[in-house]
């Protein structure tokens, strides 16, 4: 796996699936995230939400705004 972080300067939406119909969460600047796999234009992305500290999982299809680390 390897670790990204937004560093776009905009938050990047996060989809409960690769067709990118239900939105689940925001990556938001300067969040970091695992990148789990990537396939075209889709990265599937683990995250750690804002409240709470719970992870979560979810596809973008913008990794060129985050930077790997």
């Amino acid at each position: 796996m390897n670790t990204y972080v937004n560093t776009s300067g905009r938050e990047l939406p996060i989809y409960a699936d690769s067709r990118f119909t239900t939105k689940v969460g925001t990556l938001y600047r300067g969040s970091a995230c695992e990148c789990l796999f990537r396939q075209e234009d889709i990265v599937a992305v683990l995250y750690k939400i804002s409240t709470g500290g719970a992870l979560k999982v979810g596809f973008t299809d913008y990794i060129e705004g985050a930077q790997e680390v």
